[in-house]
């Protein structure tokens, strides 16, 4: 039972970062900017979040049509 509690709470607090991160996200973009400014921003505010977690994050927040990117390779 107990490994069941703990189970049940590692997953709220999964969840609970989850929804953190996508509302710190979307809190910064209200104009423009590169992934790279973003992370910066984040990190100043006391919210570090790494590369390699916001693109995939910027990309599924795309597809649910809740923001618009695009890539600059230049």
């Amino acid at each position: 039972m107990e490994t069941k509690k703990v189970e049940l709470i590692d997953n709220m607090v999964r969840e609970l970062r989850r929804g953190t991160i996508v509302i710190s996200v979307l809190s910064q973009l209200q104009d423009q900017a590169y992934g790279y400014n973003l992370v910066n921003s984040l990190s100043e505010k006391g919210f570090n979040i790494e590369a390699d977690t916001l693109y995939p994050l910027l990309r599924r927040l795309e597809n649910q049509g809740l923001l618009e990117s695009s890539w600059d390779t230049s």
